[in-house]
């Protein structure tokens, strides 16, 4: 809240409302598809956050995800952005490369960017700067077909290396393909990191995996493809293809969020019977990889400072945990973990075994793939040279060759 703030950003407070009855100062709040089921807990966070803050009144809009880049795009352009907006981390870390975002640290306590996860918290950095609080986090689990292993004698790959042995064993145990390694998104880059390579090397000039390992991850793939150890489609189709395969029972297991188990149970209760969970595949080897939507102020707000109290207040640990029992996301604060919610055991034992799975991801896990300047590049050169290998286009030494020289010349350190 207003009266929780550090020093120069109370002082601006002071300064720009606390003293002023008359005319409340108005928060332009936007948030990414939450209404119409969460309309009462949105409404309901306001609410009090006006009560407790008289001087402040927030106007709240909710966008469409598929929207959300667009409008706010459009709003930047026109002058007309919100103060506060929910972004996903891919876009916020766009918007804090052009310098569109504020910095939290300049207004939020020591104690108040304590409260939040470190991994959470880190994941919101870039070029040395924080742009955003996190909200609420996901992390995949995977699921897995519970007769496909047991008929194959296989087990979940705790790391990429095992996949391979695996996927043999559920081909010819079954007929069934072990998995999908979708292109698409930052999964194949997780995987790259989970396998103990970094992205960049330490000068962020180029690719830190252009070495033995890195090759090692692109034959992987290689062998997967070229034995017929995965779908064909893997190279033109992406995430949900996987989840059609999954539910088809044409692949054994999907990287997915535990939120995904609603829409099964609802949509396909055979296949929900059979289903079991196990961590992140590549997390064996590290860290299990954790996604954070962001909660950021617009550099342009002309009320940051009761945009960042009203920003604050949305993702402290109270309102943190609230959400958590609406829906099936997790806090990015520590506290909210030590509520009784996360370990008094549901009626599903399913849905039990997936909330502790990923709520042990999640407090041990990290952001694989931190905020990078020019990331789309990077991950279509990425994902475009892996492709290559696959089909047997390109040589693994040559697509790591290609990758590395590629990614220097988008990081703008010369070639």
């Amino acid at each position: 809240m207003l009266k929780q703030m550090n020093r120069p950003a109370l002082a601006a407070c002071l300064l720009a409302l606390c003293h002023t009855a008359s005319a409340a100062q108005q928060v332009r709040f936007w948030t990414m598809q939450l209404s119409p089921h969460n309309d009462a807990y949105v409404n309901a966070v306001i609410g009090a956050f006006e009560q407790a803050n008289p001087g402040v009144k927030i106007e709240w809009t909710d966008v469409p995800w598929a929207e959300m880049e667009r409008k706010t795009l459009a709003s930047l352009a026109s002058g007309t952005a919100p103060d506060v907006a929910n972004l996903n981390p891919q876009f916020a870390s766009k918007l804090a490369e052009f310098g569109a975002l504020a910095d939290p640290e300049r207004f939020l306590s020591p104690e108040q960017v304590a409260a939040f996860l470190p991994a959470a918290w880190r994941a919101n950095r870039y070029d040395g700067k924080t742009f955003a609080l996190p909200w609420y986090l996901n992390t995949n689990i995977t699921l897995y077909n519970r007769d496909l292993l047991a008929r194959s004698r296989a087990a979940v790959p705790a790391t990429l290396g095992q996949l391979v042995a695996s996927a043999r064993k559920i081909k010819q145990g079954t007929g069934s393909y072990a998995y999908f390694p979708a292109l698409d998104g930052s999964s194949p880059l997780e995987l790259m990191v989970a396998a103990g390579n970094p992205l960049l090397r330490k000068d962020g000039c180029g690719a830190g995996f252009a070495n033995p390992a890195g090759a090692r991850v692109f034959e992987i793939y290689r062998a997967l493809y070229q034995d017929g150890l995965v779908p064909k489609n893997v190279v033109t189709e992406g995430h949900r293809k996987a989840v059609e395969m999954f539910l088809s029972g044409q692949v054994a297991m999907v990287s997915t969020g535990m939120q995904f188990l609603g829409y099964i149970k609802t949509n396909s209760p055979a296949i929900y019977g059979r289903i079991g969970v196990a961590p992140q595949i590549g997390a064996g080897s590290g860290p299990a990889s954790i996604a954070a939507m962001n909660v950021a102020v617009l550099q342009n707000s002309k009320v940051k400072p009761a945009a960042f109290a009203f920003a604050q207040f949305l993702t402290n640990a109270h309102n943190q945990l609230e959400l958590a029992r609406r829906v099936p996301v997790l806090p990015s604060t520590a506290a909210s973990y030590r509520d009784p919610f996360f370990t008094v055991p549901l009626e599903d034992p399913l849905a039990d075994a997936a909330r502790a799975l990923s709520v042990r991801q999640v407090l041990g896990g990290a952001v694989l793939v931190p905020p990078m300047r020019k990331y789309s590049k990077l991950r279509v050169s990425y994902a475009r040279n892996l492709q290559s290998v696959m089909l047997g286009k390109k040589s693994v030494p040559e697509a790591i060759r290609d990758v590395e020289r590629e990614w220097t010349g988008v990081l703008g350190c010369g070639v």
